[in-house]
């Protein structure tokens, strides 16, 4: 039976709840546990994030994307930038590949600051300010979790290092993206919608449609499929949490295939993704004290990770 990634009921501490729910936080902690330190990945369910804001997102982020080019441009990122529009193949995740992973693919990462068209689409800043906002919430209180998952005196250990998300001094981030479909695109052997890379800092939210292409590979070197679970968020551990665990939790390989199926070929596919970094001064250091990897700021780890190949040219030129 092929391994999958774990579903995980995240009830006992919903964004509906004001505290956990004390009979049954353990078993949630447990599961937790074992979801990261075994594959890094898992689903979320009855988490507490309305499935309006999230297609609120995919509506109005759609309407950008579709706008013209002169338009999209003034709110385009820098190379050395950390937020705002990319355009097409203008993205290189995995250094090793010979091409841009993003195949016929843009996106807008979005921070509470940005810039955005707002004359063009309205609706848009409100929809992703809504989802950051909620995002925000249910990411700390996965930290928490997973901070009594190690069993850390302090549950808010994490959390309390993101105290600026959304502010000045922190770069994390809603991401919203478009896969448009393949329909005359020749793509090249091997070429991938998203290419295959680790997430860079603590951990990720993931919110998908409905047209799957992801896949995750686990502790053997295989690739598993990480399928769209209606009601769900899909979680995962970036290299800056293993790290900041000492490998406990798991930051595992993920990836975006172009479909073989020439339906799916022909279909538009979209994500959102919440990536949660740690404030940019926060010093992070082995919770064990084990001292594994030496002690690093948030920022400058980020910007290491970057100038690996991720934004491969100035969107501008």
């Amino acid at each position: 039976m092929e391994e999958s990634v774990p579903v995980v009921d995240f009830s006992a501490y919903s964004l509906d709840r004001d505290s956990p729910d004390p009979e049954c936080i353990h078993h949630l902690v447990d599961d937790v546990f074992t979801a990261l330190t075994t594959i890094g990945f898992m689903y979320l369910k009855n988490h507490g994030i309305s499935q309006e804001k999230v297609n609120d997102v995919f509506k109005y982020s759609g309407q950008l994307f579709s706008l013209p080019n002169d338009v999209k441009l003034k709110c385009v990122k820098s190379k050395e930038g950390y937020f705002g529009y990319l355009p097409i193949e203008h993205h290189k995740l995995d250094p090793n590949s010979l091409y841009p992973e993003h195949v016929i693919s843009h996106e807008t990462t979005f921070s509470l600051y940005q810039v955005l068209p707002e004359q063009e689409v309205p609706e848009l800043g409100g929809a992703l300010s809504g989802l950051f906002e909620a995002s925000i919430c249910l990411h700390n209180r996965v930290l928490q979790v997973m901070a009594m998952a190690l069993r850390l005196e302090d549950p808010q250990f994490f959390s309390e290092m993101y105290t600026l998300a959304g502010k000045e001094g922190n770069v994390t981030s809603l991401c919203s993206l478009s896969y448009p479909p393949l329909t005359n695109i020749a793509v090249k052997e091997g070429q991938m919608r998203c290419g295959e890379h680790s997430d860079y800092g603590g951990i990720t939210l993931l919110y998908q449609d409905d047209r799957g292409g992801l896949e995750v590979k686990n502790r053997r070197d295989e690739w598993i499929q990480a399928p769209p679970i209606e009601g769900t968020v899909l979680v995962n551990i970036g290299d800056l949490m293993q790290r900041w665990t000492s490998d406990r939790f798991i930051a595992c390989k993920h990836r975006v295939k172009a479909p073989d199926d020439p339906i799916k070929r022909h279909q538009e596919r979209k994500s959102i993704a919440f990536f949660g970094n740690p404030d940019s001064d926060a010093i992070v250091e082995c919770v064990d004290k084990s001292n594994k990897y030496p002690a690093v700021r948030a920022i400058d780890y980020l910007n290491m990770k970057l100038r690996e190949g991720k934004v491969i040219s100035d969107a501008r030129a």
